[in-house]
């Protein structure tokens, strides 16, 4: 199991509709039940016990040609917490249109049949730039 950060690449259609591609782009930490990473893990946030968007962005996309140029706040995002054998996963609302979001985000996180509860975050913080060249 892991916690971590995550994106949805996607692009928009003609109406400004957003369309998702078929994968997640993720950081992935791995952890045990109650959140604990599982080896000695480096985290990039200010107060050092987190990895943030921005910091990770590059190493996510590392060897990817087609996402060069692309700047981290661009797709929507999220991120998987852990704790006490559940996971909470915050995240972008704009997510809520891809039909397999949690499918996705369950996969890529190795968190299987755990409970999951999600809350969506429409603040500054999880807002996407990909939105903003529809206006």
């Amino acid at each position: 199991m892991n916690k971590g950060i995550f994106w949805f690449p996607c692009s928009t259609d003609q109406e400004g509709e957003l369309v998702f591609t078929g994968e997640i782009l993720a950081f992935l930490i791995p952890c045990d039940e109650d959140g604990n990473p599982k080896a000695a893990a480096s985290f990039n946030s200010k107060n050092g016990c987190n990895n943030t968007h921005k910091n990770s962005w590059r190493t996510v996309t590392a060897g990817r040609k087609e996402l060069r140029g692309i700047p981290w706040n661009y797709y929507p995002r999220g991120r998987v917490e852990i704790s006490h054998g559940k996971a909470l996963v915050f995240m972008n609302p704009q997510i809520l249109n891809r039909e397999d979001f949690l499918e996705l985000i369950r996969e890529a996180f190795g968190i299987g049949d755990m409970d999951v509860r999600v809350k969506i975050d429409n603040s500054a913080h999880y807002q996407c730039g990909i939105l903003e060249e529809t206006l």
